[in-house]
């Protein structure tokens, strides 16, 4: 058991060094190889025996134009009920796969006190955004119009917005912000777990004229997937700015969580004072000390899926009085 939470730390640590190297844009996509391969190597190390309810499904995606593959959490009675559930998609971060949430944290078991499906998606490494430059890359159609799609038509959920949320960790969290308050009619509830949310907003480097060309490199692939700094583009993929235009009213549950001690948590601070200026609801958690690991992920989780239990419309979905839809 040692072994095991050893690498998980490994793991998360090798993330994290990733991660923020991502906040300063160039290094990150200049150091990203070696780390994701290292880091990986010991993920695969780790449990891959997963409970009954844990299912892997593939699929064909449009979107990104080969099959892909989705983690998926069913409630206990999924099998013998006939009613539908809400729905959770809880996104991987940099460099994890969709096991990541099922083996860093006890979800399985938090899953089953609650009656709805969640489902992890493979995103790669593509931020969950569109890229500007390869048209086989949309990781933002990718979940909103080909995985959700796939589940709706695959399971019995309630396939209604109110019915469902989205929640992910490090560029998981990232991409929970983004398409949460981008497609906010598609979503009740966002949350960000240690989310990256700076990885869109802040200004690259300049580069000097005698840089190296794997910096030149660096900047020329970060610009081919955000577009260049503070061009529409990039600003469309950018979080801080789809909270300081999107309607208050408009903006689903936040829930956020960051540790005290996690290179995340000044720009978390920043998003938040701007949700405040707008005066958007939000609900934050930050814990002391604590960093970028699964501790703090799996003790916040549980968390917010109680308070998807009570939110208006999602905790009570499956009572009478809901239109129906087909059993798929």
């Amino acid at each position: 058991m040692a072994d095991i939470l050893t690498e998980q730390y490994i793991s998360s640590r090798l993330e994290f060094n990733v991660i923020m190297r991502m906040r300063c844009v160039i290094s990150a996509l200049l150091a990203s190889c070696l780390l994701c391969m290292v880091s990986m190597a010991a993920a695969s190390d780790l449990p891959t025996v997963f409970p009954q309810n844990v299912k892997l499904v593939h699929f064909p995606s449009a979107s990104i134009g080969d099959e892909r593959t989705l983690l998926v959490i069913l409630p206990p009675d999924y099998d013998t009920a006939v009613r539908r559930y809400p729905t959770l998609y809880l996104l991987h971060g940099y460099d994890a796969d969709i096991t990541g949430w099922a083996r860093g944290t006890n979800l399985s078991a938090y899953a089953a006190r609650h009656q709805l499906i969640i489902v992890t998606p493979d995103a790669s490494r593509g931020w969950y955004v569109n890229s500007v430059s390869d048209q086989k890359a949309k990781f933002d159609d990718f979940i909103v119009k080909d995985v959700i799609g796939y589940v709706d038509a695959h399971f019995r959920t309630v396939p209604e917005p109110f019915a469902r949320a989205i929640a992910g960790v490090s560029m998981g969290g990232f991409g929970a912000i983004f398409l949460g308050l981008k497609h906010h009619d598609t979503f009740a509830a966002i949350g960000s777990f240690s989310g990256t949310l700076a990885a869109a907003h802040e200004r690259p480097p300049a580069l000097a004229a005698d840089a190296p060309e794997e910096m030149r490199k660096a900047v020329r692939d970060y610009e081919a997937l955000v577009g260049k700094f503070d061009s529409p583009e990039h600003k469309d993929r950018d979080p801080f700015e789809l909270a300081a235009k999107i309607t208050v009213e408009d903006v689903p549950m936040l829930f956020i969580v960051c540790g005290g001690e996690d290179g995340n948590a000044e720009p978390t601070h920043e998003f938040l004072s701007l949700l405040a200026k707008r005066r958007i609801p939000y609900e934050y958690h930050e814990i002391s000390p604590r960093g970028h690991d699964w501790k703090i992920w799996d003790e916040e989780i549980p968390v917010f899926l109680d308070k998807l239990d009570r939110l208006e419309g999602f905790g009570s979905a499956l009572t009478e009085g809901r239109p129906e839809h087909p059993r798929p």
